[in-house]
C-alpha cells in the first residue's frame, strides 16, 4: 500500500509540473503554426514555402509574427520576393535580400499590414532590428490590444 501511495504522489507531481511549465502559447494553434513556419524559414529546403505560408496566414497571424521579431538567426537563402499589392505599384514583385529571420518577417509584416518602421528588409544591424521590433510591438499593442502578450513575444 505504501508503494502505491508513492507512485500516486510521483504521478501527481509530474502532472502538476507539466501543467505549470506548459504555456498558453503551446495550446494556441496560430502560435504553433507561426512558430513552426518561422523554424522552417531557417532551412534551405523549406524557407521559400514557409514565407509564402506565413504571408497567407494574413491579419490573424500579425501579432504572432511580431512576437517572433528579434529572431536574428541567419537565413540560408538571403532573398525573398513578395507580390506588390500597392495600388500605385511600379513593379509587380518586390525583391529583398534579408540576412536574418527578423528582416524577412518584417517584410512579410509590411506586406500584410502595409505598415513599415525601420527598413530592415535587406539586412541591418542588431540595433536597427531591436528598434524595428519595439516599434512593431508598440503598434501591435494598439492594433491588437487583446493580444498584447503575444505581440511582446510572451
Amino acid at each position: 500500500m505504501q508503494g502505491i501511495k508513492w507512485v500516486e504522489v510521483v504521478l501527481v507531481v509530474a502532472l502538476l509540473s507539466a501543467c505549470a511549465t506548459g504555456s498558453s502559447a503551446t495550446k494556441d494553434p496560430m502560435a504553433q503554426r507561426v512558430a513552426s513556419l518561422v523554424e522552417a524559414t531557417t532551412h534551405k529546403a523549406t524557407e521559400a514555402q514557409a514565407f509564402v505560408e506565413l504571408e497567407s496566414l494574413g491579419d490573424d497571424a500579425v501579432p504572432y509574427l511580431i512576437g517572433q521579431l528579434g529572431d536574428e538567426r541567419t537565413l540560408p537563402i538571403k532573398q525573398i520576393s513578395l507580390v506588390n499589392k500597392a495600388p500605385e505599384a511600379f513593379e509587380g514583385v518586390r525583391h529583398y535580400s534579408p540576412k536574418a529571420v527578423h528582416d524577412a518577417l518584417s517584410a512579410v509584416l509590411n506586406q500584410i499590414t502595409g505598415k513599415s518602421f525601420e527598413f530592415v528588409y535587406n539586412g541591418s544591424t542588431s540595433a536597427e532590428r531591436e528598434a524595428d521590433r519595439r516599434q512593431w510591438q508598440d503598434w501591435c499593442a494598439k492594433a491588437y490590444p487583446e493580444k498584447i502578450s503575444v505581440c511582446r513575444g510572451a
